[in-house]
């Protein structure tokens, strides 16, 4: 039978109308709304069609709701609003009655006289209290559940040996096959001509109705169920095997991989759909790793990160004793700041430490104002900003965190005025550049650690900075020559011995690594990003670091050349204001006595 179609309102376009060819519903009659009546079956007033409210009707759609017997929650019209529990407990208990425990007029047990509900209820809570005592287990009430979810007897090793068997059809794994190599996951894949075509999609996501966090502990890799999609597996471990030849994984690396593949695509609750990536850190607890598996999962366009921004969780946590007017007011200035501005006048986002600085700097002169009684920026003045520049401890930080928020807050129209429109803020004061014990610096060039020795001699000979050292790579040191900014530098004879020490245990660590960086560390030899520069920070050790040892070397450079600012900037780089910041201190008694 067809399903006929109804002339929708043609002014909800939701509803069908109240009368054939009339073209409105009863909500949308005009002059109305008019009240529609009542249901012919069930005495509803939510009208549908024909008489007959959604829940009565033949093609109304009323979709679920719980069962009439035993309140399951997933019941639908076709079982006539039962579940198939109750529908199979009303044949097998035809006789109906009051249950001696909720009194609830329904088919009662043949035995026991009780309702399903109560009995199921009975029975869940045997194993609690020891024994089936159906009065004393729903005495305190019944644990609701959702319908169809009972379990079927004999079903679950017909359904895993059927499960094992199309695995060992999809996967090729014989009987033959040792155990080891049933463990390792990594049957050999079918010919190319059977996974080229297959194109991997990001499907519908079916979300649950709530999470529930699991422990994986205990649980071994093989005691994981398998993914029904066994072409998306195998197509995800053709990108991993060839990952891992691009960039030189070894074979454990590789197979780990493999194995968290298959076990989060196993674990889905909807087959194929995108990963998040908070739902991988479950992998640390096997000893599995997840960031190459979120790597190839990012290649393969099924990853989605949603991760919580930190630095938005690390403002939300400051802003808290503010007045709800002056938050919403910091939080535009926070979005435009974060994500920039496309539209006149434009801005482009600020680096998150940009934005952690002058919050910071800022947000003492916002509580001062909360706790006298301000509950808006735009009731400060240009008097009110004065007064708290001039109790600051430093005024340039906080006039500058200041000025950055009510220049952006004028600028999207929230305030009136600018209090700190050409406001005279005092500048940060200038750090003068010192010196450094020779001792430490002799003490890293004379370390057994290659890497240590070969950063120490790249800063201490040539002044290159943090940034610098992490952005070097293979290409840039030829031929006794350090090629970078543009500026070709002959290296010294100590930061050659040493860079070629460093080079020799790196082909000897990492043989096969693809990264083009000249320093990798353990994390970054399995991939191509640059080593940060918390690991040269810790390299280093405590007491020095690669600001300390170049200021250092321009330091000692500008005192030999007595002061010639165009050396140093031809030498290191530098502009004329870096430059005059090394020459205005060389003429101070302590490095004169030094000289």
């Amino acid at each position: 039978m067809t399903r006929p179609v109804h002339n929708l309102c043609t002014i909800c376009h939701a509803i069908p109308e109240a009368i054939a060819n009339t073209g409105y519903c009863f909500s949308c009659w005009p002059g109305g709304p008019v009240t529609p009546p009542p249901c012919l079956v069930c005495g509803s007033l939510d009208y549908y069609n024909t008489g007959k409210c959604r829940r009565c009707h033949l093609y109304g759609q009323p979709g679920v709701e719980a069962c009439r017997y035993c309140l399951a929650w997933g019941t639908t019209r076709k079982w006539k609003w039962l579940c198939r529990a109750c529908h199979s407990w009303n044949k097998a208990n035809p006789v109906q009655g009051a249950c001696r425990t909720c009194a609830t007029v329904t088919h009662l047990h043949r035995e026991h006289g009780v309702c399903r509900l109560c009995f199921a209820q009975a029975r869940s809570m045997a194993s609690v209290l020891g024994r089936f005592d159906i009065a004393e287990a729903n005495r305190h009430g019944q644990q609701l559940f959702f319908a169809e979810l009972t379990w079927q007897k004999g079903s679950s090793r017909k359904a895993r040996q059927a499960e094992l068997r199309a695995r060992n059809d999809a996967f090729a794994i014989s009987p033959q096959m040792t155990k080891r190599h049933k463990l390792l996951l990594a049957p050999p894949l079918p010919t190319p001509g059977t996974l080229d075509d297959y194109t991997i999609s990001s499907r519908y996501e079916h979300r649950p109705l709530f999470r529930v966090e699991r422990d994986y502990t205990r649980l071994r890799q093989k005691d994981f169920p398998w993914p029904t999609d066994s072409r998306l597996l195998l197509r995800l471990w053709k990108l991993t095997d060839e990952r891992a030849a691009r960039l030189g994984w070894s074979t454990p690396v590789r197979m780990r991989c493999r194995a968290g593949l298959r076990i989060v695509l196993g674990l889905q609750d909807t087959p194929g759909a995108p990963v998040p990536l908070t739902s991988l850190e479950f992998l640390a607890d096997i000893n599995l790793t997840s960031k190459h598996v979120a790597a190839v999962l990012d290649e393969a366009g099924l990853l989605v990160d949603d991760r919580e921004s930190t630095l938005e969780r690390w403002i939300e946590t400051r802003l808290t004793g503010l007045p709800p007017q002056m938050i919403g007011e910091v939080r535009i200035w926070f979005d435009v700041m974060v994500n920039g501005r496309s539209k006149p006048p434009r801005r482009r986002p600020r680096n998150a430490v940009t934005i952690r600085l002058h919050f910071s700097w800022a947000l003492p002169a916002l509580t001062r104002w909360a706790a006298e009684g301000h509950t808006t920026l735009r009731t400060i003045t240009r008097e009110t900003v004065a007064a708290v520049l001039t109790d600051a401890e430093h005024p340039s930080r906080t006039g500058q965190g200041l000025r950055s928020m009510f220049q952006l807050l004028k600028q999207d129209h929230v305030l009136f005025a600018d209090p700190t429109y050409r406001m005279r803020i005092p500048y940060h004061p200038t750090r003068e550049p010192l010196p450094v014990e020779t001792a430490a610096i002799k003490a890293l060039l004379d370390t057994s650690n290659p890497a240590r020795a070969a950063v120490a001699a790249l800063v201490a000979f040539h002044a290159l900075h943090t940034g610098q050292v992490c952005d070097l790579k293979l290409i840039d040191i030829s031929a006794g020559w350090l090629h970078i900014d543009g500026r070709k530098i002959p290296l010294a004879e100590p930061v050659r011995e040493r860079v070629t020490a460093y080079l020799d245990y790196r082909t000897a660590t990492w043989p096969r690594t693809a990264n083009p960086h000249l320093f990798v560390n353990r994390r970054s030899a399995m991939e191509l990003p640059r080593v940060s520069r918390r690991w040269i920070k810790l390299l280093l050790g405590p007491g020095v670091s690669c600001r300390s040892i170049r200021e250092d070397r321009i330091l000692a450079e500008a005192l030999v050349s007595r002061g010639d600012a165009r050396r140093l900037q031809d030498m290191f780089g530098l502009s004329i204001t870096a430059s005059l910041r090394y020459t205005n201190v060389i003429d101070h008694p302590g490095f004169t006595e030094g000289a």
